[in-house]
């Protein structure tokens, strides 16, 4: 016995999808008006995800220098406010800890001490390094306040 042959289809009775397309053969050609879509969504997409990211590690890098000059403040109050009291001692103290520690992360950098019988304040500023080039980074102001270490008879 021979076996069955298929019955040929025509092209009117093949199978076709929801919107009237060919299923089968035709798929190459149903495709093509899709074709180059991806490539033109990722080109529109990744110069926005690249501008939020350098955003966000910009962010990070003010943060960061932040606490780079809240910690020179500090140290400064901290030395300046020892006997004998000496602002010019804890103006040194912040420049120290800055030279240590914020070489290029703080730019344009300033430390201002004062003080009084009871208490001394130093105030480091500056700016903050910057990704995006030919713009300036964002400006860090950070005080440290302590008292004097007075000593009772």
């Amino acid at each position: 016995m021979r076996p069955a042959a298929r019955p040929r289809t025509s092209a009117a009775s093949r199978s076709r999808d929801t919107r009237g397309h060919q299923v089968g053969r035709g798929v190459g050609r149903w495709l093509s008006g899709d074709r180059g879509a991806a490539s033109v969504e990722l080109a529109v997409a990744f110069p926005v995800v690249l501008l939020l990211v350098m955003t966000l590690i910009q962010a990070a890098l003010w943060f960061y220098a932040r606490s780079v000059a809240l910690g020179a403040a500090q140290e400064g109050a901290r030395e300046g406010r020892v006997q004998p009291v000496s602002l010019a001692r804890a103006e040194s103290a912040a420049e120290g800890f800055l030279d240590q520690t914020a070489q290029d992360l703080l730019t344009g950098r300033d430390v201002l001490v004062t003080g009084s019988p009871t208490t001394i304040e130093v105030t480091v500023t500056g700016t903050s390094l910057s990704l995006f080039p030919g713009l300036s980074g964002w400006s860090v102001t950070q005080t440290a306040v302590g008292p004097v270490e007075r000593t009772d008879p």
